[in-house]
């Protein structure tokens, strides 16, 4: 998807002048979301900054004249240096625009500084889940650079914690080498971070590395080139089906409970639903006797790919019983999101609402004996395990899962079948020296 660049004039009358003038804005999109910028800084006539109603048909002309047609030539040159900026972005950002075109010297060069422009940029995309992994790591790297402990809620402005992140030593990308990243993780480790989370922190920090030596030409050495992350621990957090039937069976008069139980049970039943994708799903997502969505975490791909989730009896007794009386076309099909909620918000509420899931879930599992640690995310590892195990083949199971390529699910349900082998062995062990 590549974004676009045009002059926008806003005739609205709540942007107008009180000379009637309409101001004149340089309009990006990129993935149908908006944003409009001044162009004071590129204009070489300042009147141009603003129009009267009746002359915009005459400078927007394909044909203008006379003084309009040095005025659209002015606004066709700033469009120009815009999109001649966009071809140059690999991954394009609006953060990462404002920098090229308006030349912000925002010192890239510094980590702290560069992870919080992609912070805000990942934000204004509407992708607050990756934007808030980033926010832990650029904690942890103020922490361990500051040896100073950072906690903060969400009661607190972003603004005041950013300037609080900025206070103290700057660090630049120069500083960092694979012995400075060998120490973070030694200290991570310490500090009784999981093998996953700093993960997630060296991810992210070659994330970074990448855009700033791609992106913002910064001139640094690599030194992921030195330094592997170690790879996390493979944990089993697929259920067995008599685990999962023992769930589904579970009776209670609690409708906390109860409402919890069946969502999990939806989610697995629907081919692992993630909660995220689970939440959003409308009524108009159910075309004839399924259920047909687009993942949240690929809706902003070029290549798209519809899931679809044949509605099973129970899946429709589940909605029966728990989905939203006032139906419309677009409404939510289960009660967990409203319609006028920011994205944000909806970020905010579905990260709450699988929070209760995986409360509730660990208590049923508790009380039926399971003694693993699940979470709402326990419903797709095992809806994937199960399936396998039954005969489904990996081309099938990346289908319903969405993933990209058949590596990813085959890389995805390696653990599950190392399991399965490991049992096999010890059943066949047990058979020859257990008898008697």
């Amino acid at each position: 998807m590549i974004a676009t660049a045009r002059i926008y004039i806003q005739k609205s009358p709540t942007r107008k002048t009180v000379d009637d003038l309409c101001p004149v804005r340089l309009c990006v999109t990129y993935n149908r979301k908006r944003r409009y910028y001044s162009i004071k800084e590129k204009i070489t006539n300042d009147d141009w900054l603003f129009v009267k109603s009746s002359e915009i048909p005459k400078i927007m002309n394909d044909s203008p004249r006379g003084k309009y047609r040095t005025i659209k030539n002015e606004y066709e040159r700033i469009v120009l240096e815009a999109k001649k900026v966009v071809g140059t972005m690999k991954v394009f950002s609006f953060g990462a625009f404002e920098d090229r075109y308006f030349n912000q010297v925002k010192s890239w060069d510094n980590i702290f500084i560069a992870m919080i422009d992609h912070i805000k940029s990942l934000k204004s995309e509407g992708r607050f889940g990756y934007a808030s992994s980033f926010e832990s790591t650029l904690r942890a790297m103020k922490e361990y650079h500051s040896k100073k402990v950072f906690t903060y809620t969400n009661r607190i402005k972003v603004e005041e914690r950013y300037k609080d992140y900025m206070s103290g030593k700057e660090l630049l990308f120069s500083e960092i080498n694979a012995s400075w990243l060998r120490n973070f993780e030694k200290w991570a480790n310490q500090r009784g971070k999981a093998r996953s989370t700093v993960g997630i922190y060296m991810r992210n920090i070659r994330v970074l590395f990448n855009l700033a030596i791609k992106e913002h030409q910064i001139s640094v050495d690599y030194p992921f080139s030195e330094y592997h992350p170690k790879e996390a621990s493979k944990r089993k957090l697929a259920l067995k089906a008599h685990q999962i039937r023992s769930i589904a069976d579970y009776e209670t008069k609690d409708p906390n409970e109860i409402f919890y139980r069946d969502l999990f049970m939806f989610s697995f039943l629907a081919n692992g639903i993630p909660v995220s994708d689970l939440a959003r799903l409308r009524y108009s997502n159910i075309e004839r006797n399924d259920i047909v969505f687009i993942r949240e975490k690929t809706k902003n791909k070029d290549r798209q790919t519809p899931i679809s989730v044949p509605i099973t009896k129970q899946m429709q007794l589940i909605i029966d019983r728990h989905g939203n009386k006032a139906i419309g076309h677009d409404a939510y099909l289960f009660p967990i999101l409203r319609p006028d909620m920011t994205d944000h918000e909806q970020y905010m509420k579905i990260k709450q609402f699988a929070k209760m899931m995986n409360k509730h879930i660990r208590e049923i599992a508790r009380d039926v004996g399971i003694t693993e640690k699940i979470s709402s995310y326990t419903a797709r590892h095992s809806w994937a395990t199960i399936s396998k195990n039954s005969g489904a083949s990996t081309e099938f199971i990346k289908e319903q899962f969405g993933h990209s390529n058949v590596l990813v699910t085959e890389n995805y349900l390696q653990s599950f079948e190392e399991t399965t082998r490991r049992e096999h062995s010890e059943d066949i062990e047990k058979q020859i020296y257990n008898h008697g």
